[in-house]
């Protein structure tokens, strides 16, 4: 049976929920994905004659249906970078069609890297993608792909087309009012919001006979009339209950709901009658409310990121939050449920059920959190019929039957704009009546709702009211933001109030949403993914740790599409409760950590190995411009006035490190190492440079007291400088970077603060470090800086326990790591590509002989640890032994001394 659009569509959000996580290769998981998005679609792929690695001249298409699709995978690290493999796709296309055995091209060429789509039709449209779209957005876009239903595809008129349409035209019209001053601001933000949800409620029959539409095309018609007397008449008659005069107004109802109290009356120019007109030809039922809420705030409340094209966050994300504190416990009960009883206890203990979203914006998570409670009381409804049936009551009314329905007013939500509140509230009634009708509903809509718990305040001050459980998206500001964005007496209020001194804005919110949640409540919050890192974590997860909390469900770090620059952490938990099963990334773990990792391999304050200091060292930092190019360091270095050569030295970066082919300096610096300024004027040409360069600069800074001496980096090192001349090279490692590489280093190099140094020479040394082994600690005890690892040598090397060995172990090692960094120097040579590059082309499937010596190290590491043989492939057992092994050393239980 063909499934419906609303089917398909919720299919493609559980569906996007799931692969948004996924950071994998395209090999390990793309028949899976494909799999499942034939089966969201109602297909079975097999069943219908796709095929997988289909041969063709060599090479191997990912998915081929015959006379249908063909569809090419890339790992999802390529979803910014699609437009690179058009060429391949569109060449397998061509390739498939065979003239001797009569069998056409496909008609549709899909490319995708799992998060990010391009629908081709090159038959008919050869020089452009007919859609392109992330994941996130694919069940606004599911018409694009509705041949994989094996029906013909639509690209025009879906709901996130509409709602943008719709946004964009609405806002235009604001925007133009507020430039001409067509009345006070309140007066046209209220005006908007009612002419909104009169463009809705129209096209769902709350407003009869399309009368708003009606009055903009007589407007229109009769430039003499006023819109301010004619659609403020409108507004009035919504405001008023009571029977209704014969005449254009005699089918309204009343609204109110506090959307009317203050009906409106603005004047509009004829190119704005236009403009609303235009908008009011939009099918509203397909306006998406909680994305037209969140494009409308963004536009109102920031016209620059608006000018820059608004984001909004997509119900996939929310989802997020919403189904393991909402649905699923949820669904659990209702399940669960075996007598009329219960069922009928449970729909009290809904009716009973508060939402709170102590940072709604415009409502959005309000909006999923209240449409899948509807659907859960649908669900609860048909429990109870199945009980019945099940008992012998099947066809008679029986006391006690259930008939409530779940009240908006149980919606509740703070903000500190009170436009976005008013914003929320429509939007929240616009979700009720969407619900009424999705379910078949006899509930009334009309008139509107009381939501005055949804409230105008500032929520970190503010009481919250009493909840059954607490989501949302608290702001993203960073710790060193809150003093110019809220004041200096505002955060030393909250250093006050919270007693945790001064952390990102979110921090506060999930302090103060764990105090106020009951014995046995749920939250989920978004967060920066600061709150598992570092200070942050001490003062939010830790906290909610400490005082009962149990991590339920997490996603460790991922984009954020609401605010492209920022990655978060997703939070989900439980107060003073167990829970049955736990996810991480959407993985099924034994628990989650405050760290949020798996709580079984625990990684968060593993402390430091002794022996393991002194010996990893973040680069130098000059401090101010102490660099030069390659001409210009020339010029120094061919002047006969002194031995430049002996300050003039090579100065790597962490773009060096990962981007350049020989992975060699691409840049000089003037070190002066820790000489007096006596001896620096040795090299007079030199030191004038830093004088014109870096002295003033130096001087002027804030850190100019570590070291006033403004003729030297401001960290010169010396500890690791003490130990370099002896050892003939060093090695550097990424600090901040998308992998975690090391590479030699000539002991004149003077790699910079962004990357890391290792006073350490052996081929051995390089080798542990650059094993999987130590990577995936490393990876798991670094922070992060947006998509980037932040290697911090205090965290990832020095709690890192090095195998134990002996001579011929260590010199095995030892070989197989110097066959692999000369290949790799080898194949970035042939290849003109940096060490990133060329591990990204690793990863979609090239250079087996650099990926098998990998595996040969991993195993020879692994069994010089005494570890099975299957540790070599399983991340956490691995991590951990390390843990385990680390606490042994750490104790003295076992002997150590690996260098």
């Amino acid at each position: 049976m063909a499934l419906t659009a609303e089917l398909i569509r919720q299919n493609l959000v559980a569906f996007g929920e799931k692969w948004s996580l996924y950071q994998g290769s395209e090999r390990a998981e793309a028949q899976t994905f494909l799999n499942e998005l034939f089966a969201c679609y109602g297909q079975d792929r097999q069943a219908v004659g796709a095929r997988f690695e289909e041969a063709q001249h060599g090479k191997f298409l990912d998915l081929l249906w015959s006379g249908i699709c063909l569809i090419e995978m890339k790992r999802p690290s390529e979803a910014g970078k699609l437009a690179a493999h058009r060429q391949q796709a569109l060449d397998y296309w061509r390739q498939a069609a065979d003239a001797a055995r009569n069998v056409p091209a496909p008609e549709w060429v899909v490319l995708c890297a799992f998060h990010r789509f391009e629908i081709w039709q090159p038959g008919k449209y050869p020089g452009e993608p007919r859609a392109t779209f992330d994941l996130v957005e694919l069940p606004d876009q599911l018409d694009t792909l509705l041949f994989l239903a094996g029906r013909e595809p639509v690209f025009v008129g879906t709901q996130a087309a509409v709602t943008r349409e719709t946004a964009a035209l609405v806002t235009r019209l604001y925007t133009r009012l507020v430039d001409r001053a067509a009345a006070d601001l309140d007066e046209l933000r209220d005006f908007l919001l009612q002419c909104v949800w009169c463009l809705f409620a129209e096209d769902l029959g709350q407003l009869e006979g399309h009368l708003f539409t009606r009055l903009l095309d007589e407007l229109v018609a009769n430039p003499s009339r006023s819109s301010a007397d004619e659609l403020g008449a409108l507004f009035e008659w919504l405001n008023k209950p009571g029977p209704r005069p014969p005449g254009l107004y005699r089918d309204t109802r009343y609204v109110n709901g506090g959307l009317f109290n203050r009906p409106t009356h603005v004047h509009l120019d004829r190119e704005e009658l236009h403009g609303l007109r235009y908008a009011a030809a939009s099918d509203w039922r397909k306006v998406e409310p909680h994305i037209f809420g969140s494009l409308l705030e963004g536009a109102l409340g920031h016209e620059a990121q608006w000018a820059r094209g608004a984001h909004y966050t997509h119900e996939i994300d929310i989802r997020k939050v919403v189904r393991p504190t909402i649905v699923e416990p949820w669904s659990a009960r209702i399940e669960a449920a075996d007598s009329l009883a219960e069922v009928q206890r449970l729909q009290q203990e809904m009716l009973d059920y508060v939402v709170l979203d102590p940072a709604c914006g415009s409502g959005n998570f309000l909006y999923v959190a209240y449409r899948e409670l509807r659907r859960l009381e649908r669900r609860l409804h048909e429990r109870e019929r199945e009980l019945r049936d099940a008992g012998g009551l099947k066809g008679k009314a029986e006391q006690g039957a259930l008939s409530a329905f779940f009240p908006l007013h149980n919606m509740r939500g703070i903000e500190i704009d009170a436009f976005a509140v008013s914003l929320a509230r429509v939007t929240l009634w616009m979700a009720h009546k969407l619900a009424v009708d999705e379910l078949d509903l006899s509930e009334a809509t009309l008139p509107l709702e009381d939501l005055s718990g949804i409230q105008v305040g500032d929520a970190l001050r503010v009481p919250w009211p009493k909840a059954s459980v607490i989501i949302g998206n608290p702001p993203f500001h960073g710790d060193r933001n809150l003093r110019a964005l809220l004041g200096d007496d505002y955060v030393e209020w909250l250093k006050v109030a919270f007693g945790c001194g001064v952390k990102d804005h979110c921090v506060y919110w999930f302090r103060k949403a764990h105090d106020h949640l009951g014995p046995g409540r749920r939250a989920g919050l978004v967060g920066t993914n600061s709150i598992s890192q570092n200070r942050a974590r001490g003062a939010s997860l830790n906290y909610i740790a400490e005082n009962g909390g149990v991590i339920t469900d997490a996603v460790s770090k991922q984009d954020w599409p609401g605010a492209a620059v920022v990655n978060v952490s997703i939070v989900n938990w439980i107060k003073g409760g167990t829970a049955d099963s736990f996810l991480l990334d959407g993985l099924p773990v034994e628990g989650v950590d405050t760290a949020l990792t798996d709580s079984t391999i625990p990684v968060a304050d593993v402390p430091v190995i002794a022996a393991n200091k002194g010996r990893a060292f973040q680069g130098f930092l000059p401090g101010a411009k102490f660099d030069l190019e390659p001409h210009e360091a020339e010029r120094l270095l061919r002047r006969g006035d002194a031995p430049y050569a002996e300050v003039v030295l090579p100065y790597m970066d962490g773009r060096d490190l990962v981007r350049t082919v020989d992975q060699s300096a691409s840049r000089f610096t003037i070190d002066f190492g820790q000489r007096p300024l006596e001896d620096a004027a040795r090299y007079p040409a030199a030191l004038d440079v830093v004088r014109q360069q870096a002295k003033e600069s130096r001087e002027q800074s804030t850190s100019y007291a570590r070291n006033p001496r403004w003729w030297q980096f401001l960290w010169p090192r010396p500890e690791f400088r003490s130990k370099v001349p002896g050892l003939g090279r060093f090695l550097a490692g990424t600090r901040v970077a998308k992998r975690i590489f090391f590479v030699w280093c000539e002991p004149h190099w003077r790699p910079s603060d962004a990357t890391n140094m290792f006073a350490l020479a052996e081929d051995y040394h390089f080798a542990v470090l650059t094993s999987g082994v130590h990577g995936a600690w490393a990876k798991a005890r670094s922070s992060t800086l947006r998509k980037d690892i932040r290697y911090t040598p205090s965290s990832a090397f020095e709690t890192f326990p090095w195998p134990p060995s002996s001579a011929e172990r260590r010199a095995a090692i030892g070989d197989l790591g110097r066959e692999l960094d000369e290949l790799r120097g080898t194949l970035c040579a042939e290849h003109s590509v940096g060490l990133q590059k060329l591990y990204d082309m690793l990863d979609d499937g090239a250079f087996e002989q650099l990926a098998k010596l990998h595996r040969q190290l991993d195993a020879e590491i692994v069994d010089a640890y005494g570890w099975p043989k299957s540790a070599a492939v399983d991340v956490r057992d691995r991590n951990r032994r390390l843990y385990d092994l680390n606490a042994d050393i750490v104790a003295g239980r076992r002997e150590y001394s690996p260098f």
